[in-house]
């Protein structure tokens, strides 16, 4: 099993290595690349060398494992190996030869991407130039190494591969009626592989379109602009297609339109406007290197990218629409996808999970932007009371501080951390009076990270629970609600801000989650949100069972019996984390990966990768995004990345290519709390997610799954439309 597993993993890094040279992790792209290379044998073989030398070295070497594993470090040999197949005679002279290039490109290539690492740029194709300008430079001093005359007699060759019926084939495709450019932009295409045919291009457009829609359309944008550009300046379009370096526009525009940018109209108008320089610098290197007798390749595509991406982030304003993509999912529509997800989605994750810091139901009294004193550098922070049904802060006359309802009451930690400042001793106003002096009255604040501290003000003298320097817990009592200060009726204000000093201006920073409850709508959850003039509101609590059922920490198994279709299987999925501490749930059985955000009351996936037909995929579906505590009819809303979606590439093949300037699907999802049995011990918890696909604002189907957390947190879930159910048996 394990020798199978490796097996799998060092085919895979070898596809991925062909696929590379598109900015592509798909093996189905890998596999069609593979066979165009082998469209000259020999260049396809000495291509397969190069991959296979690199990779043996780069393990046994122990560079990067992600990076190896992913190809990363062994496109650039492919490359040259191509290259060096195609120009020269085969001989075992020409193996060796081929070996010592391909382990220096190899070398160059680990070199050169730390060194890249470090300013934050890829480092493209530069190990290949320098690896073929070693070859250009030193080949001729081998007298054992010959060039090659294949390509002379092409209609033999074809007959020695496929017979008749392939040089027939050739024949028709040569006559078919294309226009020039297009089968300049073919050709141009076959040459990124050294296969300089038009049907070697096809193949490869045809693996981009399956791949990616938009590198496609890229692809021929940037060609098409470029040849433009030609014509308008009165270029000789005879040298874009004799010399087939039209690959450097076509690999330009897909980096800067889709890879390294996220797609949009920015991103494809400053592709736009780049191309014509790339179309300069090619012909000015041409001219420059035909004197040292050796090629440009891809040198104008290094040149270009690599400055406009180095210039890009030097940008003082980043007002241009231009975004760089900051996780690389290798395929322009993920880019894009994700990035639309993380506007509204993945935004909380630079938040600490920042809890109520009372307990019980209370009301905001001023909040951010306030009518009295929360204005200007101290405009983001909340007063909290607590008020009677009529809606009045006292009993009696409201004459004695003890008339308050708040008054008195215990103030809790909002977050784990350390007294930074104290300020005690300081006597509580009586009813209607404020003290100007001390103007925020006694004070604890806690730091809980460097730029993060929490403020709590205006408390009772002496109350305090904590003293400076003492490490706290979240939802920990440090003391308790007064009037000291600039306060005429007891409350406490709160606040979060970077700086550790008692003055300190506020910042925007949001609650993780709480309750309101308004009277014509009833409880509703908030997630990551902030709270608003005359809210009433409260900290959830976790549920008991929903916290069994949720708890997934890593190491944890979970085995689900699974019926679909007639048939019944149990699965075992694993929870799990990678080097990057992203947790994820790993089913070995359909290989798949659902990664997970989890603060210990707020759940959601983020990602998932496999098989969609799996029971993990209507996992992760049902469960996309739920919270710990149950409140009955509270609703949970979110939005599924177009990508994730089952039928996307069925449903979505339109919206792709029109993705960077128009959105036209939607996959919005919907967890409603049905009910429970026993509020203080519950027993069964029922639960129902749908998702509902959308098209110009229509909806076209809807996936409902209905949800049961039994006693233990054992789930059971299932999907009636999809003839499917599953319940958890461990």
């Amino acid at each position: 099993m394990n020798t199978e597993k490796t097996d799998h993993k060092h085919w895979n890094s070898f596809l991925l290595s062909y696929s590379q040279v598109f900015f592509s992790n798909s093996k189905i792209l890998g596999s069609l690349l593979l066979l165009v290379s082998f469209m000259d044998f020999w260049s396809g073989f000495f291509g397969v060398f190069s991959v296979l030398v690199s990779l043996v070295f780069a393990r046994q070497l122990g560079f990067e494992k992600e990076s190896t594993d992913k190809g990363v470090f062994t496109y650039n040999s492919l490359l040259t190996g191509l290259g060096i197949g195609l120009y020269f005679q085969p001989s075992f002279s020409l193996l060796l030869y081929t070996l010592v290039i391909s382990l220096l490109v190899l070398f160059l290539s680990v070199g050169i991407s730390r060194y890249m690492r470090n300013y934050g740029l890829p480092f493209l194709s530069i190990p290949f130039l320098l690896g073929m300008w070693m070859v250009d430079l030193s080949a001729h001093s081998f007298y054992t190494i010959g060039l090659s005359d294949r390509g002379i007699f092409l209609l033999n060759e074809l007959f020695g591969i496929g017979g008749f019926s392939l040089i027939q084939f050739y024949d028709w495709l040569s006559k078919f009626p294309l226009l020039y450019s297009l089968e300049v932009y073919f050709l141009s295409l076959g040459a990124i592989f050294f296969q300089y045919q038009v049907l070697a291009g096809i193949i490869i457009a045809i693996g981009i379109i399956i791949h990616s829609r938009i590198a496609f359309l890229l692809s021929l944008l940037g060609f098409y602009a470029a040849w433009l550009f030609y014509y308008f300046m009165g270029a000789s379009l005879y040298d874009l297609s004799y010399s087939y370096i039209g690959f450097n526009f076509i690999l330009t525009a897909i980096a800067l339109g889709g890879f390294f940018l996220i797609p949009n109209k920015y991103s494809m108008g400053w592709m736009l406007l780049i191309l014509p320089i790339v179309v300069l610098t090619t012909m000015a290197s041409m001219a420059l290197f035909s004197h040292f007798g050796i090629g440009i390749y891809a040198l104008p595509f290094n040149i270009v990218v690599l400055l406009f991406l180095y210039a890009n982030k030097l940008r003082t304003k980043q007002n241009l629409g231009l975004k760089e993509v900051t996780v690389q999912h290798f395929s322009p529509e993920q880019n894009l996808y994700y990035s639309l997800e993380a506007e509204h989605r993945f935004m909380d994750l630079k938040y600490f999970p920042i809890r109520l810091p009372v307990q019980g139901e209370w009301s905001i009294s001023q909040a951010h932007n306030g009518e009295y004193t929360h204005r200007e550098k101290w405009k983001h922070a909340w007063d909290f009371v607590m008020l009677k049904s009529n809606g009045e802060q006292y009993q009696d006359l409201g004459e004695r501080l003890t008339d308050y309802l708040c008054y008195n009451k215990s103030i809790v930690a909002c977050y784990d951390g350390v007294v930074e400042e104290i300020a005690n001793g300081i006597e509580d106003n009586k009813i209607g009076h404020q003290n100007l002096t001390n103007n925020w009255g006694n004070t604890i604040i806690i730091k809980h990270s460097e730029f993060l501290y929490s403020k709590y003000s205006h408390l009772k003298k002496n109350s305090f629970e904590v003293k400076k320097g003492d490490w706290i817990r979240k939802g920990q009592l440090i003391g308790k609600v007064g009037n000291s200060g600039r306060s005429p009726f007891p409350h406490l204000h709160f606040q979060l801000q970077k700086t550790p000093f008692i003055g300190s201006e506020t910042i925007n920073y949001p609650f993780s989650s709480y309750l309101t409850n308004k009277p014509e709508s009833g409880n509703k959850l908030h997630i990551y949100d902030y709270p608003k003039l005359e809210d009433k509101l409260k900290i959830t609590e976790s549920n008991e069972l929903l916290s069994s059922a949720l708890k997934w920490d890593v190491g944890r198994e979970m085995i689900f019996e699974i019926k679909s279709k007639g048939i019944t299987k149990n699965y075992s999925w694993t929870i799990e984390s990678d080097l990057y501490k992203n947790t994820y749930i790993h089913c070995k059985e359909s290989h798949s990966f659902a990664y997970f955000y989890n603060d210990g009351a707020l759940i959601y996936f983020k990602n998932f990768i496999g098989d969609k037909s799996s029971a993990l995929y209507h996992f992760f579906l049902a469960f996309y995004k739920i919270h710990h505590s149950f409140y009955v009819n509270t609703v949970l809303n979110d939005e599924i990345a177009l990508h994730l979606s089952r039928d996307h590439y069925k449903n979505g093949f339109l919206q792709d290519f029109i993705a960077p300037f128009y959105i036209y699907r939607r996959i919005k999802y919907k967890m409603k709390y049905l009910s429970i049995d026993d509020e203080l011990s519950p027993q069964l918890i029922k639960l129902k997610s749908s998702i509902k696909h959308y098209k110009f604002d229509k909806l076209t189907h809807t996936d409902t799954y209905h949800i049961q957390i039994h006693t233990k947190g054992y789930i059971e879930f299932n999907n009636i439309e999809k003839d499917f159910y599953a319940i958890q048996n461990n």
